[in-house]
Parts: C-alpha cells; sequence; structure tokens
C-alpha cells in the first residue's frame, strides 16, 4: 500500500467504525428514539450532580499531571490536559499529535526537554500498567460480589483475558522496578536502545546519535528522582484518575434510571475495564465507536428492550462528559494559551523598541 493509499485508510477505517457503530451496531440494541426521551427526560438536580461528576473527573485527571511535574500550578496542568485531550480525541493517531501539543506548552513555561520526557515517561507507564490493572480487578470484584455468573463461555474469556492483563502487569512492574533499582539492566537496556538506533539510522542511509545510551542513563536518574518524591502521589492519582471515570458512568447509570438491581457497582466497573482496554485499540480517535458499542452490549446484556434504551442512553451520556466536553474546554486552553503568548510577545517588542 502506497502513501495515499495507507492516507485513506487512516480516514476511511475510522469512519467505517464509527458508521457501523453509530448507524447499524447501537440501533440493533437500542432505539435512539428511546434513548432520546430517556435523554429528555433527565432532571435539572440530576444534570447538576452530572455537571459535579464531571468536573470532579477533569480535576482528577489535572492532578496525576500536576503529580508528575512538581511546581506546575494546577490551573496550567488543566490547560495542558484539556487541549492535549481535545487533539487525542479528534485527530486519527491523536496521541501522537497530542504529546507534541503538551511539550509546546510546558516548554513555554520553562518546561526542559530533559524533565518532559521523564514526565512524559513516567506518567506513560503508570498509565499503562493502570490499563492492565484495570481488567483483573474488575474480574476479581466480580467474582467477590458473585456477579461472575453470565454463562461458561463469556465467564471463560473474562477470566483468560484478566489474567493475561495481569501477567502483562506484573512483568511490567517487575521490569520497571529492575531497570530503575538495578543500574546494571538499564544499562544493558541503554545498550540495546543504541544497537537498535544505529540499525534504523542505518537503514536511512544517516549517522545516528552516540549518546542514546547515555540518555537512557540520564532519564532512569532522573525518573527514580522524581518516584523517590512522588511515587505515593502518583500512584494515589492514577487511582483517582480511574475513580473520576467511573463515578461519571456510575452517576449516568443511576441518572438514566438504571438501578443497581440492573446493572450493580461491580458491573459498572468491568464495563470501565472493558473501555480501558478497547481504549488501546489504536482504530478510532479515543476509542470513538468501539467503546460506546462495547460497554452498551456488555452492560445490556439480558436486560429488556427498555432498560436497554437507558443503558444506552447512561453510556452515551458518560461519553458525551468525558470523550466530546473536553474538545471545546480544550480549544478554548489551547486559544487563551496561544493569546498569551501572542500578548507576552508583543509586550517584550515594545519593551525592547
Amino acid at each position: 500500500m502506497g502513501a495515499q493509499g495507507r492516507r485513506v485508510a487512516t480516514v476511511l477505517l475510522p469512519v467505517t467504525v464509527c458508521v457501523l457503530a453509530f448507524g447499524f451496531g447501537l440501533p440493533r440494541l437500542a432505539r435512539f428514539r428511546d434513548v432520546l426521551q430517556t435523554l429528555q427526560n433527565l432532571t435539572s438536580g440530576w444534570m447538576l450532580v452530572l455537571v459535579l461528576a464531571a468536573a470532579a473527573n477533569l480535576v482528577a485527571n489535572w492532578l496525576f499531571i500536576a503529580a508528575a511535574i512538581p511546581g506546575l500550578p494546577l490551573r496550567r496542568a488543566a490547560a495542558v490536559n484539556l487541549a492535549s485531550t481535545a487533539v487525542a480525541n479528534t485527530v486519527p493517531a491523536g496521541g501522537a499529535v497530542s504529546v507534541g501539543v503538551s511539550w509546546r506548552m510546558l516548554s513555554s513555561w520553562g518546561l526542559s526537554s530533559r524533565s518532559f520526557a521523564v514526565y512524559a515517561g513516567v506518567t506513560g507507564v503508570w498509565s499503562t500498567l493502570a490499563k492492565l490493572a484495570t481488567p483483573a480487578v474488575a474480574v476479581g470484584v466480580l467474582a467477590a460480589t458473585g456477579r461472575l455468573t453470565s454463562g461458561a463461555g463469556a465467564v471463560t474469556t473474562l477470566c483468560v483475558g484478566a489474567a493475561l492483563c495481569a501477567a502483562m502487569f506484573l512483568i511490567g512492574v517487575a521490569v520497571v522496578h529492575r531497570s530503575l533499582r538495578d543500574e546494571r539492566a538499564a544499562q544493558a537496556v541503554g545498550r540495546m536502545s543504541q544497537r537498535w538506533s544505529d540499525r534504523l539510522f542505518r537503514l536511512a542511509r544517516r549517522t545516528g546519535p552516540t549518546t542514546v545510551a547515555a540518555a537512557v542513563m540520564r532519564f532512569r536518574a532522573d525518573a527514580v528522582d522524581l518516584l523517590r518524591a512522588r511515587s505515593r502521589r502518583l500512584t494515589l492519582a492514577s487511582i483517582g484518575n480511574d475513580l473520576g471515570w467511573l463515578l461519571v458512568f456510575q452517576t449516568c447509570l443511576l441518572a438514566c434510571g438504571v438501578p443497581q438491581s440492573q446493572v450493580p457497582w461491580s458491573r459498572c466497573l468491568a464495563g470501565f475495564a472493558l473501555a480501558r482496554v478497547l481504549s488501546a485499540i489504536p482504530i478510532t480517535p479515543g476509542g470513538v465507536g468501539l467503546i460506546e458499542w462495547g460497554m452498551a452490549v456488555y452492560l445490556a446484556a439480558g436486560l429488556d428492550n427498555a432498560a436497554s434504551a437507558r443503558v444506552t442512553a447512561a453510556v452515551l451520556l458518560a461519553r458525551a462528559l468525558t470523550y466530546v466536553l473536553p474538545i471545546p474546554l480544550g480549544a478554548v486552553a489551547y486559544a487563551g494559551w496561544r493569546f498569551r503568548r501572542l500578548v507576552g510577545r508583543q509586550g517584550d517588542e515594545s519593551l525592547s523598541a
């Protein structure tokens, strides 16, 4: 496939997934007329509670960033999070682009490239480990509450998936622990990174950097310093980040008239774990389409048509508050940052004149 074909596929595949999910998958589960009716029946009291839950979820995200960058004010952590999330949720392969947006904003506030690398690396590892741990925790909670009874095949699939995620989580923790504690292991990683860098640059017929191994060792030293001071805060912030999303979703279920007897909190947690897994599939920005369809199908299993419509409404509402809401807020945050930079430059120019 040529470059033109890849660009077409990059656009066509996400569009196809969204059309299948929203045009065929969800309508087979619940009529959109019933879903819309459920949303129109939301009371003003529930709307206020939903706004508060969404705000708590956003603040939890900001606290996670602030925990990874000592001295960063919460308002700047908020601006970075909202702007980068807006890009990640709207652009294909937006995760990489969002890192660039974060770098531009943080570097304008004086963060060095070395500190940014540590921030990106540590938060990336913590987020990945959280994604791997969530399915195992969810299955454990389902088993402990007696909710792991949806059929032998489904139970086997859930348990196998959770076991794989748990195994990868433990391996990841062991690798991180050894790399940070064992200098010889870090040196081996550095040498391997240098070899791969040399090979890649030789394939490109260019002269590669000779300092990759040294950069790995510097990164390790900086990461060790950060984790010594903030590992507990990072872990708590990461857990709070997950609980914020779960709070929004559970609130949406209750607001849409889905009682605990139909979708208990343990099943809601399992749905959240499923969303975390689906979000790791790099087909659509933010997993849009995949997450909505997958969660609705899982949570509405065994319910009648009316309850399925309420569950689908809750899923769409939760995604609106966690996926759609940061997009306009991020655009405003990024525009505000650009405006302040422009005003600052004009002020500097007038002073120099």
